[in-house]
């Protein structure tokens, strides 16, 4: 029997994990506190364990792991900035979820413009409480508007579907470009675009990217 560690448990994980683990005899230790080197003793006597995006894998972690006998790490998750790879290499194995629904984070993302553009988000409050008005609501259309959008992976692209669908110009850097995608430098973007949209990982590279010298190459209409 395959024994995990599974940390930051929510209460929609338990179903569908304790079906498969019964299905392919592997035993969960489901966990609610988060993974760190306080928390990492949980781990003993596992063959592996299963961490969300909060949990921190850093070095001292991965080596604490090591010596328990930990062989596995498995991401609940596609990003994997949370994990020093570097020192488990050798060590451990980590494996993540490259597939995770990205049509799902796309229209999230989406979303989450819209909510922006529309001030929804403000709209709901202030309805909560009655009031009607519609100052500072207004918002601006989408359609004919410029996004800017960094990484074009497979989340990305389908970001790009759906803006397109809106009637948006696409632009787009990535040190990767793929056919059918307008690709600028990093400059141009952040001068042409009306909206950023960032689908990268988090890496030493792009911590940050977006700073007051980005912002000060932005367009200055808007």
């Amino acid at each position: 029997m395959i024994k995990v560690a599974f940390y930051d448990t929510k209460a929609y994980d338990k179903p569908s994990f304790e079906h498969y683990g019964a299905l392919h005899d592997i035993q969960f230790r489901f966990l609610e506190t988060k993974l760190n080197k306080d928390t990492a003793a949980l781990a003993e006597g596992c063959d592996a364990v299963c961490v969300f995006v909060n949990d921190s894998v850093d070095a001292d972690v991965i080596e604490r792991l090591y010596t328990y006998g930990v062989k596995l790490i498995a991401l609940r998750s596609a990003g994997y900035n949370n994990v020093d790879v570097r020192a488990a290499f050798g060590k451990i194995h980590v494996v993540h979820v490259p597939a995770y629904s990205p049509y799902a984070v796309a229209e999230h993302a989406v979303a989450l413009l819209l909510t922006s553009v529309r001030r929804i988000h403000k709209a709901y409050n202030r309805t909560r409480e009655f009031n009607f008005s519609l100052s500072g609501l207004t918002g601006f259309d989408l359609h004919g508007k410029t996004v800017g959008v960094i990484g074009t992976g497979k989340i990305g692209r389908i970001f790009i579907d759906i803006c397109r669908g809106f009637g948006m110009k696409v632009i787009a850097y990535d040190l990767y470009p793929v056919d059918g995608i307008d690709y600028v430098s990093l400059e141009t973007l952040f001068a042409e675009s009306d909206v950023i949209s960032l689908h990268c990982p988090l890496t030493d590279d792009t911590k940050h990217m977006i700073n007051s010298a980005a912002i000060e190459k932005g367009r200055c209409d808007r």
